[in-house]
């Protein structure tokens, strides 16, 4: 895949935040069974890892590091991760950051590596059961940060959707169906039923093919 660097537009208070989601073609990104991951190619892989690289930060929340952690943190730092960093100018790892309402041994675990890597754990503040969405915000402009990577998971991503700070979504439809059971299976936004009067909408900026799977490139539209 012919990879090009990307130009983010920075909002002017805060860090340009995006995310990109392997979906079968019936909208499932996860299934909470062994055998359905991963869910795109090695080329979507590849413009996973590519994009995510631009980053100064990747944010998961605890689930999503529950499950994913571990590949998180070896994904940066493997060569091809590594190789695209120096390409694009970046010289440190990008800041792993777990948003959680509280940490476990079971997080704790699953973030635990022989790399010397230590990820950030953001729990909230006094009398708040999670971490809100400007407290988020507040954490990546102190640090000083410009291109910020949404891992996930789906209900981070709605709460981030209906914060309207969410500024672009890369999606790759990959050629496969799943159906659908309760409880087993998620897409890219969970827990948030939008209202039918304001219902978040996004401008296609770009397609691109590759073999059987679409890439496709959303910016938010703003009020």
């Amino acid at each position: 895949m012919q990879l090009k660097p990307f130009v983010f537009e920075k909002p002017e208070d805060r860090p340009f935040l995006y995310t990109t989601f392997a979906s079968t073609i019936d909208g499932k990104i996860i299934v909470k069974d062994e055998g359905y991951w991963p869910i795109g190619s090695k080329a979507d892989y590849e413009y996973f890892t590519y994009l995510r690289a631009h980053a100064d930060a990747i944010v998961d929340a605890k689930n999503t590091a529950l499950q994913f952690g571990k590949y998180t943190i070896k994904t940066i730092h493997d060569h091809t991760f590594q190789t695209y960093r120096r390409e694009l100018g970046k010289k440190e790892l990008p800041e792993y950051i777990v948003l959680t309402s509280n940490s476990d041994d079971a997080l704790e675990k699953a973030l635990a590596n022989d790399l010397g890597f230590v990820p950030t754990i953001l729990t909230p503040k006094a009398g708040q059961s999670r971490v809100l969405v400007d407290d988020l915000i507040d954490y990546l402009n102190g640090k000083g940060y410009k291109n910020v990577f949404i891992d996930g998971g789906p209900t981070l991503i709605a709460q981030l959707i209906q914060e309207k700070v969410l500024d672009e979504v890369h999606l790759t439809i990959a050629p496969k169906i799943f159906g659908s059971r309760s409880e087993k299976t998620l897409t890219m936004c969970e827990g948030i039923l939008f209202p039918s009067s304001d219902i978040p909408k996004f401008k296609l900026k770009s397609v691109h093919q590759e073999g059987d799977e679409v890439i496709l490139r959303y910016q938010a539209q703003k009020d």
